[in-house]
């Protein structure tokens, strides 16, 4: 297993009148590696590369079955694992050299100013403006990097390699290409594999040589962080069915296995999310991941046991099964008279924490947009696995990642009706599997060839006009369900 990027150190024999080898040669003769590709950047400092017994440092990236020469004389070298969110942008960084992590870092996605949606956005694009749209999301990327090597204490020079994912028009943003197709019949976007291109031509503010890998998507509605969460799941080698769920802004759904993929997305995450729901937030320190009410107490636990400044995804589902469970909203989600309810500014609220307009709340409209998240959830999964003659048991192992895949309480998942009663040990938490699918490319290049592979497996299905679904959806809305049979696995 070769990583994208690593260091040899090599000596150059000295030009003699038996040698007379461009320096060109002396440097891949002294590697030891081919085909290997050595940049016009990097040709013109060579020859103030001394040909002596000095030790030279060499770094370099394995792009497919190529090697290419990124940079000279550095000692320390760093790549970035990117996931571009339509909210949030995710950073890594790694250490080429020992493997490590080194600092996780995320940054609001500076398009939220055009719009928290990507069809605002795409409205944006479609008057004209998707030059801005691109110029402001690589703003965001090369704020996001600097602040990373400057909390790390680095040089961005010393980053060496990027491995990037998104959803199809996010990618086409970072690239600066044209989106306006993808939006409008027949959904066509202007690339599938972008592959590799370099820093330079990014426009990113790293090694000017440095390979930035772009996942590739399936299809305007597949893409590549979905990619890269099939390979950090490994569901694309696996002989038994498998599921992914990944929720975000939206909710893809993935079934298959080594032979077959088949992906149907749907609008299930906006009041999951950081940015839409007002105490949203991503997991981090201080965010409210699960919840207890025993004896007319309330219970917040919070990552890093800090106090509560919000509530991300599995916070919701817990919350939600609390408060169901203990009679303060009905099957509806309609709020009982309580003493965590309040009404400010015309609208009630349920209080988790603190008091006043600073409370930690979560208000009425908020909770009827959850149920129509988990509703939609729930739906897609039946719909999907009925599409293809499957049940609920035929899955050997169900991934969750994105806005749920931290901390989920499967049992509370399955108590509000948003995911069947699979066993708790076949459901696993996946945290983001769009960035730890960048993170395992950095570790391991093919992975490079296995995305671009793997998208001529997967196929599509609609499902946002789908009368089945859109049947099943209104009984999805109660908790559970208005059929509680249909979670039922076993």
């Amino acid at each position: 297993m070769t990583p994208l990027i690593f260091q040899k150190t090599v000596v150059l024999p000295r030009p003699t009148d038996d040698d007379r080898r461009a320096f060109d040669e002396r440097v891949s003769s002294a590697i030891g590696l081919a085909p290997l590709l050595i940049p016009l950047s990097l040709l013109r400092r060579i020859p103030r590369v001394p040909a002596s017994d000095a030790p030279l440092t060499c770094t370099i990236a394995r792009t497919g079955n190529t090697f290419r020469l990124v940079d000279l004389g550095r000692q320390r070298s760093f790549s970035v694992a990117l996931d571009i969110g339509t909210t949030n942008l995710v950073a890594l960084l790694c250490d080429n050299l020992t493997g490590d992590d080194v600092i996780l870092r995320s940054e609001e996605n500076p398009q939220i100013s055009y719009g928290s949606d990507i069809l605002t956005r795409m409205h944006h694009v479609l008057t004209g403006k998707g030059e801005e749209l691109s110029r402001a999301l690589l703003r965001g990327v090369n704020g996001l990097v600097a602040r990373l090597c400057g909390d790390a204490g680095i040089d961005p020079l010393e980053v060496h390699g990027l491995a990037v994912a998104g959803n199809t028009v996010m990618t086409h943003f970072f690239l600066g290409l044209d989106s306006s197709t993808i939006p409008v019949a027949p959904f066509t976007p202007v690339v599938r594999t972008p592959g590799f291109v370099t820093a330079a031509e990014a426009g990113v503010n790293l090694c000017p040589e440095a390979p930035v890998f772009v996942f590739p998507n399936a299809g305007s509605y597949v893409g590549g962080d979905i990619t890269a969460g099939i390979i950090a799941t490994g569901m694309d080698r696996a002989e038994r069915v498998a599921l992914l769920v990944d929720v975000g802004t939206n909710a893809e759904v993935v079934i298959g296995n080594r032979d077959w993929m088949i992906v149907g997305a749907g609008a299930a995450g906006p009041a999951l999310e950081e940015g839409i729901s007002r105490a949203g937030k991503r997991a981090r320190r201080g965010i409210v991941y699960d919840v207890e009410i025993r004896n007319g107490h309330l219970v917040c636990r919070t990552f890093d046991n800090a106090p509560p400044e919000g509530i991300c995804g599995s916070g919701m589902v817990s919350l939600l099964y609390e408060m169901h469970r203990t009679g303060l909203i009905d099957q509806t989600g309609v709020l009982a008279e309580s003493g965590f309810v309040e009404t400010r500014d015309g609208e009630r609220r349920f209080i988790l924490s603190g008091s006043g307009p600073d409370a930690l709340a979560i208000t009425q409209s908020e909770i009827q947009n959850f149920l129509r998240s988990k509703a939609a959830m729930f739906t897609l999964l039946l719909t999907l696995t009925r599409s293809l003659g499957l049940s609920f048991r035929d899955i050997s192992a169900v991934h969750v990642s994105g806005a749920l895949g931290t901390g989920i309480d499967v049992r509370k998942a399955v108590g509000i009706g948003m995911l069947p009663d699979w066993p708790t040990e076949i459901v696993h938490g996946r945290g983001n599997t769009s960035l730890a699918g960048c993170r395992k490319l950095l570790s391991d290049a093919s992975v490079a060839a296995q995305a671009d592979a793997l998208i001529g497996r997967i196929t599509y299905k609609h499902m946002h006009d789908d009368p089945e679904f859109m049947k099943e959806f209104l009984g999805a809305v109660f908790i559970p369900h208005t059929d509680p049979g249909l979670l039922t696995v076993r």
